[in-house]
C-alpha cells in the first residue's frame, strides 16, 4: 500500500483495472454456458420431441380410420336388422288386427241375435203373465165384491132388528101414556070449555079424589055432630072450605099427574123416533156401502184392464226400442270395429314410416358424425402437430432467452460482486493511507511541542 494513494487514488484505479478485467472474463464464461445449454436443448426438442409427435400422429391417424370404418359397418348392420325388424312386426301387428276384427264381427252378429231372441222370449213371457195376473185380478175382486155384499146384507137385517127393538121397546110406554095427552091439554084448557068440563069430570070421576073427599068430609061431620052442630050453618062452612081445598089441591095434582104422563108419552115417542131414525140411517148406509162396492169394483176393474192395456203397450215398446238399440248397437260397434280397424292399420302405416325415416335419418346422421368426427380428428391431428412443434420451437426459443437472462444475471452478479469487493478494498486503502497521514502530522506537531527528537522519540516507547 503507498503511503500517497490517499492523496493520488491510485487504489481506486488499481479497483477499477481489476473490475474491468473480472467482468470481460466472465462474460465469456457465462456466453460459453449458455450457448453450449441452448444447443443442447435445441437438439433434444428439436430431435426426440419432433419424432414423437410424429409418430403419434401417425398412430391416431391409423386408429381413426379403422374406428371410422367398423362404425359404418356396424350401422349398416344396424339399419338392416332394424328394417327387418320393422316389416316382420308390421305384418304380425296387420295379421293380429284382421283377426281381432272378424272375432269382433262374429260376436257382435251372434251377441245382437241371442239379445233378440232374449227381449222376444222374455216380451213374452211378460205377457203371458201380465194376462195371467190381470184374469186373476179381475177375479178376486169380483170375488171380493160378492163376499161384501153378502157381508153387507147378511149384517143389515140383524142391524133393523136391533134397531126396531129399540121401538118395539118403548111402544107399550106409548100406549099406556097415549090418553094422557088429551086429557092434559083439557085439564089446561088447551081443547077450550067443553074440554075443560070433560076434565073436571075426569078428575072427580078419579078413584083417589072421590076417597080424599069422603074422608075429610067424613072426618068433619063426625067433629060438628061430636060439638051437636051437625046440621049448623059452621059445619056446613067446613064442609064447603074442605071440599074446594080439597078439589084444588087435587085437581093441581091431578094436572101434574098428566104432565108427568105426557112427559113420559113425549119420551116413548123420541124413543120410537130415535130407532126409526137408526133403522133409516142404517138402510141408508147399507145402499150407500153397496154403491161404493160397485163403483171399488168398476174402479179397480177399469184401472186393471187400463194397467194391462199400459203395460202390454210399454212392453211392446220396449220391445221395440231394445230391439232398435241393439241394431243400433250392432251397426255401431261394427263402424267402431272398421273404424278402429282403418285406425290401427294406418297407425301401424304411419309407425313404420315414422321408424324407416327414424332410420334412415338416424343412419345418415350416424355416418355424417363418423365423418365429420373422423374429419374433425385428423383436423385435430393436424392441428396438435402444428401446435407441438410450434410449442417445440417456442421452448426452443424460451430456453435460449432463459439461457441468456441466466447469462445477463450471472455477470451482472459476478460484476456487482467485485466490483463491490474492489471499491471496499479501496476504501479500506484510502482509509489507512488516511490514518498514516494523519499519524504522521501528529508526530511532526509532537516533534515540535516535545522539544525535537527527543520528544519524537517517546512516541515508540
Amino acid at each position: 500500500m503507498a503511503l500517497f494513494d490517499a492523496i493520488t487514488g491510485g487504489a481506486a484505479k488499481t479497483a477499477y483495472k481489476n473490475n474491468i478485467q473480472t467482468i470481460n472474463t466472465g462474460l465469456n464464461q457465462q456466453t460459453t454456458a449458455l450457448g453450449d445449454n441452448a444447443t443442447s436443448a435445441n437438439n433434444y426438442l428439436l430431435g426426440q420431441g419432433l419424432n414423437a409427435l410424429g409418430q403419434g400422429y401417425s398412430t391416431a391417424n391409423t386408429n381413426l380410420g379403422t374406428g371410422f370404418d367398423m362404425s359404418r359397418t356396424d350401422l349398416g348392420n344396424g339399419y338392416g336388422a332394424g328394417q327387418g325388424a320393422l316389416g316382420q312386426g308390421y305384418g304380425q301387428a296387420q295379421d293380429a288386427i284382421n283377426a281381432g276384427y272378424a272375432a269382433a264381427q262374429g260376436a257382435l252378429g251372434a251377441g245382437y241375435g241371442q239379445g233378440r231372441s232374449d227381449l222376444q222370449g222374455q216380451y213374452g213371457l211378460a205377457n203371458d203373465y201380465l194376462q195371467s195376473q190381470y184374469g186373476q185380478a179381475r177375479s178376486d175382486i169380483s170375488s171380493g165384491y160378492g163376499q161384501a155384499r153378502a157381508d153387507l146384507t147378511a149384517q143389515y137385517s140383524p142391524t133393523q132388528g136391533y134397531l126396531q127393538g129399540i121401538s118395539t121397546g118403548y111402544a107399550p110406554l106409548v100406549a099406556q101414556t097415549a090418553a094422557s095427552v088429551p086429557e092434559y091439554m083439557n085439564a089446561i084448557g088447551g081443547n077450550g070449555a067443553s074440554g075443560s068440563a070433560q076434565a073436571l069430570q075426569a078428575f072427580q070421576q078419579a078413584p083417589g079424589y072421590a076417597y080424599q073427599q069422603d074422608q075429610a068430609l067424613g072426618a068433619i061431620q063426625r067433629s060438628a055432630a061430636a060439638r051437636g052442630g051437625l046440621a049448623g050453618g059452621n059445619a056446613t062452612s067446613d064442609i064447603l072450605s074442605t071440599a074446594n081445598g080439597l078439589a084444588a089441591q087435587g085437581y093441581q095434582q091431578y094436572v101434574n099427574n098428566l104432565q108427568t104422563a105426557v112427559g113420559m108419552n113425549t119420551t116413548g115417542l123420541a124413543g120410537q123416533a130415535q130407532g126409526l131414525a137408526l133403522q133409516g140411517n142404517a138402510s141408508q148406509n147399507y145402499g150407500n156401502a153397496l154403491a161404493s162396492l160397485g163403483t171399488q169394483q168398476g174402479g179397480q176393474l177399469a184401472n186393471i184392464s187400463t194397467g194391462l192395456g199400459n203395460q202390454l203397450a210399454s212392453n211392446s215398446q220396449n220391445l221395440g226400442n231394445q230391439l232398435n238399440a241393439n241394431a243400433t248397437g250392432l251397426a255401431n260397434a261394427q263402424g267402431n270395429a272398421f273404424i278402429g280397424q282403418g285406425g290401427a292399420l294406418g297407425g301401424l302405416y304411419q309407425n313404420m314410416g315414422t321408424a324407416l325415416n327414424t332410420s334412415n335419418v338416424g343412419l345418415g346422421s350416424g355416418l355424417s358424425s363418423l365423418d365429420s368426427g373422423f374429419g374433425s380428428g385428423m383436423a385435430n391431428l393436424a392441428t396438435s402437430q402444428g401446435s407441438n412443434t410450434l410449442g417445440v420451437y417456442g421452448q426452443a426459443g424460451a430456453n435460449l432467452m432463459n439461457l441468456g437472462n441466466q447469462e445477463s444475471n450471472a455477470i451482472g452478479n459476478a460484476t456487482k460482486m467485485y466490483v463491490d469487493n474492489s471499491n471496499t478494498e479501496a476504501k479500506n486503502q484510502m482509509a489507512a493511507s488516511s490514518n498514516l497521514l494523519g499519524a504522521l502530522g501528529g508526530l511532526g506537531q509532537s516533534f515540535i511541542d516535545g522539544g525535537g527528537i527527543s520528544g519524537f522519540a517517546k512516541l515508540f516507547k
